[in-house]
């Protein structure tokens, strides 16, 4: 029996009605899931790397209080700058400042053995911060003024230093050192020069000065007490002074020319001779010779110069034994300046009479000099 073929087409349609049907989920749930995914693991990754880049998070800054110490001292160090200074740092974080005066800080400075004003106090996370100047002192660390200062024991400032001079009467040493510039020297390594003053030899403040500090070289140099304050001058003072009884420091080193207050005459003048030949047109100029002296503090009072063919010239190459030009004598007191006789022997002869003769031309590097008694002619560092 042949069967209806729309009969078929209905049951087989019939058939796939009744198989279980599958189930997918709308695609763009599933591409916001994968989305979602991405995004998740690109933040992670990102922190990751973020944190490797960062680093860990740096430790947090030491903690400190600073407390200013201040004092009505005109003449003091102000300390307000060095608090800014500090405060600016970034090694450390203040969280709080104060100034208070040496009355409200009592109790502070009793303490921490503070006697000198003004100073600095910081308290605080201390163990993990190094300042230098500072000295630590159980829990705080502490800056007291240097000189000058108001000292708490004395209640006096300490520091201010006053200097006199006692010079020649005018004419009598016109080529002694000139001193005037000594207190701007001194202020220049930090020393405190509250005044100055200069008297000359014969008025009443001199001589009793003269006398007061035994006194033998003119100019003097009276420095007051309060430069004890400062020891990177009084711990080399020694030697060039010494401390009178009452506690002034005396300059006794005094670079000649001087006037000698017990011969009364002028001490260190230097008389200069250059001997030179004439006829050796390539030999050395002859006043390298004073440019060297100025070196050694010394400024001839007088110069002469002679020709080895003169009368003069003839004298004193036998005189002292001369053989190699050009050359220079010195006469005078060129015996007073250490720094010269101290190298002199290495460079010529000090004669009979005091004179001083240079004899080493040939040490001069590229110098040509001549020997007057062979007339040879030669010049440092040639070989022949």
């Amino acid at each position: 029996m042949e069967s209806n073929p729309e009969h078929r087409q209905e049951h087989v349609l019939h058939e796939h009605h009744g198989r279980a049907k599958p189930t997918f989920a709308p695609i763009h749930i599933v591409l916001a899931v994968l989305i979602a995914v991405v995004l998740l693991f690109n933040a992670i990754q990102i922190n990751n790397i973020t944190g490797i880049l960062d680093g860990p998070e740096p430790p947090a800054k030491p903690e400190v209080e600073i407390t200013l110490i201040q004092t009505d001292c005109a003449d003091c160090a102000d300390f307000k700058d060095a608090v800014a200074q500090l405060k600016a740092m970034p090694d450390f974080e203040v969280t709080d400042e104060q100034t208070l005066d040496a009355e409200q800080a009592r109790q502070l400075m009793q303490d921490n053995n503070i006697t000198h004003l003004p100073a600095i106090v910081i308290e605080g996370e201390i163990d993990k911060i190094s300042l230098e100047g500072f000295v630590k002192n159980d829990n705080v660390l502490v800056l007291q003024s240097p000189p000058p200062y108001y000292d708490v024991v004395s209640g006096s400032v300490k520091g201010l230093v006053t200097l006199r001079m006692v010079q020649p009467d005018p004419g009598t040493c016109d080529e002694c050192t000139n001193v005037t510039g000594l207190g701007e020297q001194l202020k220049a390594l930090g020393i405190a020069i509250a005044g100055q003053d200069t008297v000359d030899a014969s008025s009443d403040d001199g001589k009793r000065m003269i006398e007061a500090y035994a006194i033998t070289k003119l100019p003097a140099i009276i420095l007051s007490s309060d430069l004890q304050e400062y020891p990177q001058i009084t711990q080399q003072w020694a030697q060039a002074g010494d401390v009178a009884p009452d506690g002034s420091f005396v300059l006794r080193t005094i670079t000649p020319p001087y006037y000698d207050v017990g011969q009364g005459k002028v001490r260190g003048t230097v008389d200069l001779i250059n001997l030179v030949d004439d006829t050796c047109k390539t030999c050395y100029n002859v006043s390298l010779h004073s440019d060297i002296l100025k070196n050694f503090g010394i400024a001839p009072a007088s110069a002469k110069t002679f020709d080895i063919a003169s009368t003069e010239g003839k004298n004193l190459i036998s005189q002292y034994n001369i053989s190699l030009v050009p050359t220079i004598i010195l006469t005078g007191d060129q015996a007073l300046y250490d720094a010269l006789t101290q190298v002199w022997d290495s460079v010529g002869s000090v004669e009979k009479d005091g004179a001083y003769v240079f004899r080493r031309a040939d040490l001069l590097q590229g110098a040509t000099y001549k020997d007057v008694t062979t007339g040879k002619v030669s010049t440092v560092g040639e070989t022949a």
